[in-house]
Order: C-alpha cells, then sequence, then structure tokens
C-alpha cells in the first residue's frame, strides 16, 4: 500500500498529472467526501474496536491512501469546493454553506471555477457524482453543469 500527504490544492496541482501523463492504462480514481467523519471512525486506522468498515478498508488495501488530508472548511459547501477545485472556498465563492434559501446561503459557486472532473475529462476520463453535492441547485452549479 502507498501513504501519501497531501492537500486539495497539491491534490490537483500536481498528484494526479503524472498518473495522467503515463502511457499505461489509466487508473480508476475513486474519491470519497465524507461529512462528519473522525480519524477513528474507520475500522482500517485500528483505533475504534466497535466499529467494523470492511469495504472501505479493502479499498485503502488496494490503492492508495493518503493520511494527512484536511478539509478546508468544517462544513460540507466550502470542503467541497475546495475539494473538487484545489482552491480555498472563499477564491471560488462558497464561504459557507450553500442553502435552498438565499437569505440563510453562504455563497454560489463562482461559474469561472474549474473542478477536477472538467480536468479528468480533457484527460479521457468519465466523471459520476453520487450522493450528496451542496453546491448549488439551479444551472450551472449543477453536477451536470459543472463536469460530471
Amino acid at each position: 500500500m502507498q501513504r501519501y500527504s497531501l492537500t486539495a490544492a497539491n491534490l490537483l496541482a500536481g498528484s494526479l498529472l503524472p498518473l495522467l501523463a503515463t502511457p499505461v492504462e489509466k487508473p480508476n480514481i475513486i474519491v470519497i467526501l465524507v461529512d462528519d467523519l473522525g480519524y477513528a471512525d474507520l475500522s482500517c486506522q485500528r483505533v475504534a474496536t466497535d466499529i467494523q468498515t470492511p469495504h472501505i478498508d479493502k479499498l485503502l488495501d488496494e490503492g492508495i491512501r493518503f493520511t494527512n488530508f484536511y478539509a478546508n472548511c468544517p462544513v460540507s459547501s466550502p470542503s467541497r469546493a475546495s475539494l473538487l477545485t484545489g482552491k480555498f472556498p472563499d477564491r471560488v465563492g462558497v464561504p459557507g454553506v450553500i442553502r435552498t434559501h438565499p437569505e440563510d446561503s453562504w455563497g454560489y459557486l463562482s461559474p469561472e471555477a474549474i473542478l477536477l472532473p472538467e480536468v479528468l475529462k480533457q484527460a479521457g476520463y468519465h466523471s459520476a457524482l453520487i450522493g450528496k453535492w451542496h453546491l448549488g441547485l439551479k444551472t450551472p452549479n449543477t453536477p451536470s453543469g459543472t463536469g460530471f
């Protein structure tokens, strides 16, 4: 198992580029973002004895494991914006949670923001988003409007 330590910014800036440039078959890339997950909330960390996550453990054992990866914000929308753009959330218009009611919403994903699926598409990848989006409800800020 390979271990790496990096942030969302250098994930986009350079960590995937060598993988994309190799002439061999392209690797599958799966990014899992989980809200409110602590270090000890996976059995592979060997900390908690009451939690069993065998399927996630297998993914980690057979893939690349990032051991020092931090969210740029403690709430969902900015964390997702950072992970998908490689930038601080404020720089792409998402300083807080994007909600359905404008008076209680903290941001709007910038139309100029380039997201990870758009970069991967240029390298011949197909992207999908499964689960929570939380970066906007109207075009162009929907998964299909941002490269998924």
